[in-house]
């Protein structure tokens, strides 16, 4: 499998600038609307969209997953950050981070390519913490309220798309997804 056959199954327009960014190049994308296994594994919750992606699509595709784990919380919401985020939003999850007074955090982005037999992983870590309160008006979903270790105190919400790409989880996944493809 290569990058450049897959088709990035997305309907986030966030996740797709961002990829392309990263990569360099515009990619080819499909919005389907597929069911989303609630787990705290991300590794299967990712793994089960790659499978149904790719048995309605009928080719290679790459499919992408966030978690946002408080250490206050031991890990939750993890992969089901959409919803805490969807119910509470981005100042929400600020106030129960601090609420817990552990504003710890780590940023996981997990990527999967799949030709319907082969799965390539790629993931991605940032270890950071949830600010008091949302900062910044870049990115988007919880940007505002990470921020990650070595960025001088900055929410990727604060950082120019370049800098927050530079360091970002989703960078780190897509720079471990090329490298696992090339060992394939």
């Amino acid at each position: 499998m290569r990058l450049d056959e897959l088709v990035f199954v997305t309907s986030n327009e966030g996740k797709l600038r961002e990829a392309a960014a990263l990569l360099g190049r515009e990619l080819e994308r499909c919005a389907l609307d597929l069911p989303e296994i609630q787990s705290l594994d991300l590794r299967e919750v990712v793994r089960d969209k790659a499978a149904a992606a790719c048995r309605r699509l009928g080719r290679p595709v790459l499919v992408e997953d966030t978690a946002l784990e408080l250490a206050g919380l031991g890990g939750f919401p993890g992969p089901l950050v959409r919803w805490l985020l969807a119910s509470v939003g981005a100042a929400g999850i600020a106030r129960i981070a601090q609420a817990f007074g552990d504003p710890r955090a780590t940023a996981r982005c997990l990527l999967c390519a799949s030709d319907g037999e082969t799965e390539v992983f790629g993931e991605g870590v940032v270890e950071g913490r949830i600010a008091a309160a949302p900062r910044g008006r870049q990115g988007f979903g919880w940007d505002s309220v990470f921020v990650p270790e070595g960025a001088g105190g900055r929410s990727f919400g604060e950082m120019s798309d370049d800098d927050k790409n530079a360091i970002s989880h989703r960078r780190r996944a897509f720079d471990a997804l090329r490298a696992a493809l090339e060992s394939v």
